[in-house]
C-alpha cells in the first residue's frame, strides 16, 4: 500500500533517468504479478507499506521468483508501522527502510537505510525573491496531534502574519488551517511562495509496540520543500537532519514556538540571507537527494 502514489511515479522516473525509460515499468500492487510476468525485469522494488493484511505480497514474491528476478522492499512508514516489518523480511532479497533508527532492529541479513527524496519533475522551482512571496509561513501535512498542539501554541504569536496550513484533519479553531489536500506540484508552488516553510514530523504510531522506536530520519517534505526553493524552519525532534542540511546555512532549526515568529521577522529584516539559504538547500537536494540518487543507491545495493 502506497499512501503517496506520486512517490512511486517519482521513483520510476528516477530509475528511468539512470537506465532509460524503456528499462522501467511501474505498476500498482494489484496488477504487479501480471506486470512482472509480462515485463520480466531483473529487479522488482515494492514501495510503500506492508500494513494491509489483504495485500498479495506472497503472490508478488512468487511472480518475481518465476521471472528470475530479485525483490526489494522500500518501506516508507518506518518506524510507525515497524511491527509489520516481518512480512517484508520473509519475502525480500533486500529491504530499504526510510528510517535510520529502524535499521538495526531488522532481523533480515540484507537491509539498508534509504531516506525518501524529492522529484525534479514535480518539486523543482526557482528561488523567488522574498519581495515576491505572498505568505509568511506555510505548512502542508496531516493534522497529527503533535502538529496541532504546536500550531495552537504558536497561534497567538502569529497574529498579523500571513499563514497558510493545508492538509487533513485540522481543527476549526486554527483560522489559518484548511482541510484541503494539495497535489505535490501545488504544495511546491505554495512552499515557493512563502518566506518560511515549516517542517514538523509526524508523531502517531500505527504498529510500533514491539520496540517503540522514535522516528529519526526526516520525511520527504523537507527535501521537496528545499527543491521548491523554500527557506525552511524545521522542528528539532532529532539531529539526523544535520546529515542532510547545514543548520544556519541551508535550514533553520527551532524547538520553541516563539522562534517561529522570530524567524518570520528575521526573514523580513534579512531577505537576501534567506534567499541564499534557500539557494544552498535547493543545490544540496539537486546534488544528493532526488529520486535519481535513490535509484542509483538501490541499484548499487542490489548489485553488491
Amino acid at each position: 500500500m502506497n499512501h503517496n502514489v506520486p512517490i512511486r511515479d517519482a521513483l520510476r522516473d528516477g530509475f528511468a533517468d539512470v537506465l532509460g525509460p524503456g528499462a522501467v515499468r511501474a505498476s500498482p500492487l494489484e496488477l504487479a504479478e501480471e506486470a512482472v510476468a509480462d515485463f520480466r525485469p531483473n529487479l522488482v522494488v515494492a514501495l510503500g507499506s506492508v500494513a494491509v493484511d489483504a495485500a498479495p505480497l506472497r503472490g508478488l514474491a512468487r511472480s518475481v521468483r518465476r521471472a528470475g528476478a530479485r525483490l526489494a522492499f522500500w518501506l516508507h512508514d518506518d518506524p510507525y508501522e515497524f511491527d509489520y516489518a516481518a512480512k517484508a523480511e520473509a519475502l525480500a532479497d533486500h529491504i530499504f527502510t526510510n528510517d535510520r533508527w529502524a535499521l538495526p532492529h531488522y532481523r533480515h541479513p540484507s537491509v539498508s537505510h534509504l531516506p525518501l527524496a524529492a522529484c525534479r519533475r514535480t518539486h523543482d522551482r526557482r528561488v523567488r525573491p522574498m519581495a515576491e512571496r505572498s505568505l509568511d509561513l506555510f505548512f502542508c501535512g496531516a493534522a497529527f496531534p503533535n502538529r496541532i498542539a504546536l500550531l495552537e501554541r504558536a497561534q497567538g504569536s502569529l497574529s498579523g502574519c500571513r499563514v497558510e496550513v493545508r492538509g487533513a484533519g485540522w481543527p476549526a479553531a486554527l483560522p489559518f488551517a484548511e482541510n484541503i489536500r494539495l497535489e505535490p506540484a501545488a504544495m511546491a508552488d505554495r512552499a515557493s511562495a512563502a518566506r518560511l516553510t515549516l517542517a514538523v514530523g509526524r508523531d502517531l504510531d500505527i504498529a510500533n509496540r514491539r520496540f517503540r522506536l522514535p522516528a529519526a530520519t526526516p520525511g520527504p517534505r523537507v527535501f521537496e520543500a528545499a527543491l521548491a526553493g523554500a527557506p525552511q524552519l524545521c522542528f528539532a525532534a532529532g539531529l539526523e537532519i544535520l546529515d542532510y542540511f547545514e543548520e544556519g546555512r541551508e535550514i533553520l532549526l527551532f524547538d520553541d514556538v516563539d522562534e517561529i515568529a522570530d524567524a518570520i521577522a528575521r526573514s523580513r529584516r534579512e531577505p537576501a540571507a534567506f534567499e541564499a539559504m534557500a539557494e544552498r538547500a535547493r543545490a544540496r537536494v539537486l546534488d544528493a537527494h532526488t529520486y535519481r540518487h535513490r535509484a542509483e543507491t538501490i541499484l548499487a545495493a542490489m548489485a553488491a
